[in-house]
């Protein structure tokens, strides 16, 4: 005996999902436009450098270097950076001007920089203060911060120190002012001077 062929089952649920897709890709087909106007729209133009300024590439992240070309007739301006002629090292005697202070002897290795840029080392007393130079002022007379990294325990924290050339081998030095751990000290004007030469 056989029984009747059964007819298969339909399965509604594959239906539903062809529907949803089909209405999904209809959707985002009509929106792709709306999308496009609406960004085109947002846009705002590029500025153009104005005639005669310089424009300065942007860091790379591909790990090559990328540098602007240079400019021509253009040159360092001393004005924002150690002019050479500072650059060097200078040693010298500093006599303080608050009476009873008495003096210290001082070394000062100068290097190239711009301004806020570490610019070199001091070392105050045979090496019982030493620390690093920071460029406050360029172009001459040239203002730098001295910076205390290792202190025995009678050093300034910073200290800001005008220098100025007063020949080809020599720099007066005139201390602007200086923050101990307890007190700031910038009276008398200047409170210590000294010249430095050329080693």
């Amino acid at each position: 005996m056989t029984s009747p062929p059964v007819e298969p089952k339909k399965d509604h649920r594959v239906q539903i999902i062809v529907a949803i897709i089909g209405a999904c890709a209809a959707i985002v087909t009509a929106l792709i436009p709306v999308v496009l106007i609406a960004n085109k729209s947002d846009e705002k133009p590029t500025p153009s450098p104005a005639p005669g300024t310089t424009t300065m590439a942007a860091p790379s992240t591909s790990g090559r270097s990328e540098t602007a070309e240079p400019v021509v007739g253009s040159s360092p301006d001393e004005s924002v950076s150690v002019p050479e002629d500072y650059q060097g090292t200078w040693s010298g005697r500093i006599d303080w001007m608050v009476p009873g202070w008495g003096s210290y002897n001082t070394t000062l290795t100068i290097t190239s920089g711009s301004l806020t840029a570490m610019v070199g080392q001091f070392t105050t007393n045979g090496g019982q203060c030493r620390g690093l130079l920071y460029l406050e002022s360029g172009g001459g007379p040239v203002v730098l911060r001295l910076s205390t990294t290792y202190n025995v325990g009678s050093c300034s924290v910073l200290a800001d120190v005008k220098l100025t050339l007063s020949g080809d081998d020599e720099l007066d030095y005139e201390l602007v002012g200086a923050q101990f751990a307890n007190m700031i000290v910038n009276q008398p004007s200047p409170p210590a001077r000294g010249a430095l030469r050329r080693e």
